[in-house]
């Protein structure tokens, strides 16, 4: 329970913060004072409902917020915080305070994140105000990491009953009107406190992952993808170059690029992408409305170390379309350390062009 006074008006919200959903209406000239604002509505919504619905499954019911959508990075650094309190709730720690045997931090660090959007629901379809259920299912990876993934839908109203979600829907099943994120996340803690390069993998006191059910692993994806620099895909190997590849130099942004306990974010990693994309494809004479516009289908990002801060970062970008079908458009992008050439991560998207679609029903309308 929750309390929030006031000049005088006490607001009490059971849970979770609280909206009136019912405001007043107030007249020109109307004078409002603080006691009337904060007057306790008749009926109150809540932002956030969150329950476990099974030894490894967390289900909520969320209000989406602006902080959670726009730019992708909104919405990835949100379903970001979900995972690490999913995990918290089915193993029973506190990933956000976690420890290891030494007394030093330990971070359930993102390895693996992957986002992929149904043809009736795509990222920048969210806006604020929806209400969306989530459902999250946590899997066993090994000792030290886990597998968590979450489904994205919109939903009508409090009372919309929950669906059913099964560890084969987001891979062999996936509903169009759904949202999918798949996150592989590994313990690591600093061998040094100065340095965000030598991290180490290290279980954090209490973690006890044994009771959560087997999953396939996105672990062997990543591995290829650090060997040939890229996220291994032979359906799409034969499509076309879009634009000249193109190779750009981001030094770390300390304001922008940096997490809460300093190193690099791994949610900062998706505009770094995306700022890369942009630049192609500004070069190649497109506008930045047209870019918007683009349909997100997937994207993917395997992370393979951190950076320091004073660091540049290489950015190897290539993108490609299907000769078949010139809407559909992959971009690949392998990121290094500019000083020492060691890999920090791969990113593949795959968008639709829309404006492409357009033109090519007006051509086949003439044929």
């Amino acid at each position: 329970m929750w309390t929030w006074t006031s000049t005088g008006t006490s607001f009490v919200v059971a849970g979770w913060d609280a909206i009136p959903r019912r405001p007043r209406a107030v007249g020109a000239g109307t004078r409002i004072v603080v006691s009337d604002v904060l007057a306790p509505p008749d009926v109150v919504l809540p932002f956030c409902h969150v329950e476990r619905t099974g030894p490894a499954s967390v289900r909520r019911t969320v209000v989406v917020q602006p902080g959670m959508c726009g730019p992708l990075q909104n919405l990835v650094a949100c379903v970001g915080d979900w995972t690490w309190q999913t995990v918290s709730m089915v193993c029973g720690l506190d990933v956000f305070n976690a420890r290891d045997a030494r007394g030093l931090p330990s971070y359930l660090a993102f390895y693996y994140y992957r986002l992929t959007s149904g043809s009736r629901f795509r990222p920048r379809d969210l806006t604020f105000g929806e209400r969306v259920e989530v459902e999250s299912r946590v899997f066993h990876s090994g000792r030290l990491s886990v597998v968590t993934v979450h489904r994205i839908r919109r939903i009508a109203g409090e009372r919309q009953a929950p669906l059913p979600f099964d560890a084969d829907e987001p891979y062999g099943r996936p509903r169009p009107d759904c949202l999918y994120v798949e996150n592989l996340n590994v313990w690591v803690a600093r061998s040094d406190p100065r340095s965000n390069v030598a991290l180490v993998r290290t279980a954090p006191i209490g973690f006890t992952p044994a009771h959560l059910p087997d999953a396939d692993s996105p672990r062997d994806l990543c591995a290829r993808a650090r060997d040939l620099g890229a996220f291994p895909d032979p359906e799409r190997s034969h499509w076309t170059r879009s634009a000249p590849d193109l190779v750009l130099e981001h030094p770390v942004d300390v304001v922008r690029d940096v997490n809460g306990v300093g190193l690099l974010y791994f949610a900062a990693f998706f505009p770094i992408a995306e700022r890369a994309q942009l630049h192609q494809w500004r070069a190649s004479g497109g506008s930045d409305r047209a870019f918007l516009d683009r349909t997100l289908l997937d994207a993917r990002i395997c992370y393979f170390g951190n950076a320091d801060l004073d660091a540049t970062l290489a950015l190897a970008l290539s993108t490609s379309h299907d000769p078949d079908d010139p809407a559909h458009q992959k971009s690949d992008l392998a990121i290094s350390d500019a000083g020492t050439g060691r890999t920090i991560a791969v990113a593949a998207f795959r968008h639709r062009d829309p404006a492409r679609d357009a033109r090519t029903r007006r051509i086949a309308a003439y044929e």
